[in-house]
């Protein structure tokens, strides 16, 4: 199956558009620490600052123009640069970027700011232009806060670096492009969704399907229940006719018990669950949780409960289900659980499971969990709090459901000996 070049051409533009309006966390840049400005200019700074946090922004503005504009300036002055400065970012944060920019690229021209604020600076200017559209005037400005920080061992963001990537994908520079967002990936010291969906974007306009695949790997690793993206690895596994061959490796270390890592299990569990078998997923999964090598947490659990779910072992799945719930408030772990309790007819225990999601915060559907629990009190003929849930639901918008309930809660009332 796989992708078609276009469908990936749009989802590249889409992520992209997504990903830059995001990605400038505009902030000042650091102050200069070789110079400084001049006292009378410190305090305007504070009684400026004064007004900004009053919100009293139309005599900000007033200010600042009237430091600009009406007062006798060399074209080197310092002073100069950093009141520009300041106002650029003023304006951004009134969301005025394009005016803003007008005033840092100013403060840059005068020459008089510190290398380390300039090449800060730099990173503003790439991050503006880039959220305005305008590509090549970010990649100019970004190139260059790269290469000298680089050169100066200056701080070089992983998102800075993502965001070249980005331009150049933009740009239609794919090659590029995955070469800065790998860069930019290596360097995070955390996972970062939209930079990994683009990297693998990337590997398939570019037709490197093994790039692609072990992309997809990374993210079905971390997001193993996000259907998209185990379709994107069945995709690159047909693409690279691995339909067979795909994980046999794996399979025969999994039967050797050699597996050592965490993300191998996952890996072949999942692309179990691709293949709708998830009799083997779940016993993937069984083994490298009790070998220790799958950490017990409520993902890894929640993955073997949806395998067993789905190999119709509903007694083992809510036994893990319920192991998961208590190591997590996610009210939809105990919401599950109660469903599964209930088609198994244990009511208590269902009852015990929707309050739980209840406690959590569960609130998908209005009503549902008193609906829910209402039924259980009647199988436990417990009938006055049945009506009392019930009730609940009833007033929740559920009359409907519920009126046969509670006229057969009365019936078996009245004929009970």
């Amino acid at each position: 199956e796989g992708f078609n070049n276009y469908r990936v051409y749009i989802m590249i533009r889409i992520l992209l558009t997504f990903f830059i309006i995001l990605a400038p966390e505009i902030s000042s840049a650091p102050s200069n620490q070789g110079k400084t400005i001049n006292t009378w200019v410190y305090y305007e700074f504070l009684r400026i600052e004064e007004k900004e946090a009053q919100k009293r922004f139309a005599e900000v503005e007033e200010d600042y123009l009237e430091l600009i504009y009406e007062s006798t300036w060399s074209s080197r002055s310092f002073d100069h640069a950093v009141i520009l400065k300041r106002y650029g970012f003023f304006l951004i944060r009134q969301d005025r970027a394009e005016e803003g920019l007008e005033f840092i690229e100013w403060a840059l021209r005068k020459r008089a700011l510190e290398d380390r604020d300039v090449h800060n600076l730099q990173y503003v200017v790439g991050q503006i232009n880039a959220s305005l559209g305008n590509y090549e005037l970010a990649l100019d400005k970004l190139m260059k806060w790269y290469e000298v920080g680089q050169a100066r061992n200056y701080d070089l963001t992983p998102k800075g670096i993502a965001l070249i990537g980005i331009c150049h994908a933009q740009l239609e520079e794919y090659k590029e492009g995955l070469k800065y967002i790998t860069i930019a990936i290596d360097k995070a010291n955390i996972f970062i969704k939209s930079w990994y969906e683009l990297k693998f974007a990337l590997h398939y306009r570019l037709d490197d399907f093994d790039g692609a695949l072990s992309t997809s790997q990374d993210l079905v690793a971390n997001f193993p229940r996000d259907k998209k993206y185990l379709e994107q690895m069945g995709a690159m596994y047909n693409e690279l006719d691995f339909d067979i061959q795909s994980l046999s490796s794996l399979e025969f270390g999994l039967t050797q018990r050699v597996l050592e890592k965490e993300r191998d299990y996952l890996l072949l569990s999942n692309f179990f669950m691709f293949k709708d078998v998830p009799i083997e997923a779940a016993k993937v999964l069984d083994e490298g949780l009790r070998n220790g090598i799958i950490e017990r947490n409520e993902d890894n659990l929640e993955s073997l409960a949806n395998a067993l779910i789905g190999s119709r072992e509903y007694i083992k799945a809510a036994d893990i289900l319920s192991e998961a719930s208590k190591l997590s408030s996610n009210p939809d772990l105990p919401y599950r659980l109660g469903q599964i309790e209930l088609n198994l007819s244990r009511w208590a225990k269902a009852v015990e499971s929707f309050k739980l999601a209840e406690k959590y915060g569960w609130d998908d559907e209005e009503g549902q969990i008193d609906y829910f629990i209402g039924i259980c009190f009647i199988e436990l003929q417990e009938y006055d709090d049945a009506v009392s849930y019930l009730s609940k639901a009833a007033e929740a918008g559920k009359e409907d459901s519920v009126a046969p309930w509670l006229e057969y809660i009365q019936y078996l009332k009245d004929t009970a000996g």
